[in-house]
């Protein structure tokens, strides 16, 4: 026997003519009859059943897709016969029982990984949530987009944008009319970085109010774009009769009709905030 446990031939004849006490040549020929019996009953398609050893048998096997284990390319595998042996339960034995004091043990996944992956998953979901919800209110509190502020010397306009979020209102009656505007309206000069919420919030003392500035500024400003204002003009700032924080039926149909107006420019534009003002204006009760 070679150091690879394979039998050659020559070897395995050697081993038949000891056994069964008989010559060389007696031994070859046994095997080779052996081989080409089994060889014709397998094309015949016959099944060969030896006792104690094993059976012998074919499966017809149909044409199908495969690929080159070199190349990787796709090629068609015809159909063929394909030969099996199946060893009887006496030659298993025999040959496992080098193995028999061996116990089949079950590889199982850790049983304690339930308690942690699940929570691992849990807690990265949470914090996922908790950054939307971060994010969410970053944008409500911070909605308007600061400009690149640009030498005063260089002639070039600044736009600075501003997406004030709309709040709800206390249901005041007020009657729809055009935005009013008063004569004792001051005047802001608009600095770079500055933002129709920044103006109104630090003017009037509420930056949801930004519309009124917006709508009584309106007819002078170059664009009709509530997001955009003009580094170095000045902005009117409209006097309430009540303040922002205690606003009177007067103010709030100011407010109403700036938002309505506000709306209508987005949607001039296409801006997707119109619907937003639009409903919000919409909730500001009649007089």
């Amino acid at each position: 026997m070679s150091d690879d446990n394979k039998i050659t031939l020559h070897t395995f004849t050697a081993l038949v003519a000891e056994r069964a006490k008989v010559s060389s040549v007696e031994a070859d020929t046994f095997i080779h009859q052996f081989a080409k019996s089994i060889s014709d009953e397998l094309e015949k398609g016959g099944d060969i059943h030896l006792y104690h050893f094993g059976r012998f048998h074919t499966t017809h096997v149909d044409q199908q897709a495969g690929h080159n284990p070199n190349s990787g390319a796709p090629l068609t595998i015809p159909e063929h016969t394909r030969v099996h042996f199946h060893p009887y339960g006496a030659l298993r034995l025999a040959v496992n029982a080098p193995f028999s004091h061996l116990r089949i043990r079950e590889l199982t996944p850790d049983k304690t990984g339930w308690r942690t992956r699940p929570l691992v998953w849990i807690l990265l979901a949470l914090l996922l949530l908790l950054l939307i919800l971060l994010g969410i209110n970053t944008m409500s509190e911070n909605s308007t987009q600061e400009a690149s502020i640009v030498p005063p010397e260089q002639a070039v306009v600044v736009q600075t944008e501003q997406t004030p979020a709309p709040v709800a209102v206390a249901p005041v009656p007020a009657a729809p009319a055009e935005v009013e505007t008063t004569a004792a309206a001051t005047g802001v000069i608009v600095a770079p970085g500055d933002t129709l919420w920044s103006i109104a919030a630090s003017r009037l003392g509420d930056p949801y109010w930004w519309p009124l500035i917006y709508a009584e500024n309106r007819p002078e400003l170059p664009r009709h774009n509530p997001d955009l204002i003009d580094s170095g003009i000045t902005l009117r700032i409209p006097s309430l009769a009540g303040s922002a924080s205690n606003p009177n039926v007067a103010d709030l149909r100011q407010k109403k009709n700036a938002y309505q107006l506000a709306a209508d420019d987005y949607r001039k534009l296409g801006n997707p905030r119109a619907a937003a003002y639009e409903k919000e204006a919409a909730r500001m009760p009649e007089e």
